[in-house]
């Protein structure tokens, strides 16, 4: 069974508008009625992407379905190629930095290593809030929408408002951990301590700036190469 499936019209929105759900409404001599779900374009200028414009986006946009390839130990989820290759293209579309070096495959392995695969799963450890196939935090979503921490806005603009609820669906999920992938890159091409400006940093920072975000970099690489590996093993 697909992991990905494309949602009711109602549910997608252009960007610049979000989706108003049904609701009910009194007129003027006390009559009660109910308004259909329908589009209503945001107020303010600032850039922000709700999660029914995510949706519209993939839904609506060009698709390659070129192959990734499969993660050592895992079944092969072809319907992610295209969801994956899709957000890295647009994200770079928007002028959002990566490394030069940024395999698609290691989106996958990040997801592998994350969720094994399970597009609903929520993390069990105790006050995480990890949510979906790269498991995104809750502080991860505040910053992604430009909410201050510390008095500071982390996030400076290409703004993402979703809640932990909407992160199950894959095609979300992806577009928010990928966009964070790149912030993390971003933070470090501004860090003028940390020499190494690369993808294993980024891989490293997407999990924690200490021992154990190298730990989990050394993880993802060590599966990012056997699975490689296994993409080019003669055929017996």
């Amino acid at each position: 069974m697909s992991l990905i499936k494309r949602p009711p019209t109602i549910k997608m929105a252009p960007p610049g508008s979000h989706v108003v759900k049904r609701h009910a409404k009194i007129s003027q001599n006390g009559i009660k009625y109910y308004v259909k779900a329908h589009n209503r374009k945001n107020r303010g200028k600032k850039s922000i992407l709700f999660p029914e414009n995510l949706l519209y986006l993939y839904w609506h946009g060009e698709h390659d379905h070129t192959p990734i390839g499969i993660v050592k130990g895992f079944d092969e989820y072809p319907e992610l190629d295209s969801v994956i290759r899709f957000w890295l293209n647009f994200w770079k579309e928007q002028g959002l930095p990566f490394p030069k070096d940024f395999d698609p495959l290691i989106v996958k392995v990040i997801i592998a290593k994350e969720s094994s695969f399970r597009s609903e799963i929520r993390s069990r450890a105790h006050n995480s809030s990890a949510t979906g196939l790269m498991q995104i935090l809750q502080s991860t979503l505040y910053r992604s929408e430009g909410i201050p921490e510390n008095k500071m806005v982390e996030v400076q603009g290409h703004f993402l408002e979703l809640k932990l609820r909407d992160l199950i669906d894959p095609v979300i999920n992806i577009a928010a951990g990928i966009r964070w992938l790149s912030h993390k890159y971003y933070l470090l091409t501004k860090n003028n301590q940390i020499k190494r400006k690369d993808l294993y940093s980024t891989v490293k920072y997407y999990h924690q700036w200490n021992k154990l975000g190298d730990k989990y970099a050394d993880e993802i690489f060590k599966i990012y190469k056997e699975s490689l590996a296994n993409q080019f093993a003669p055929i017996p």
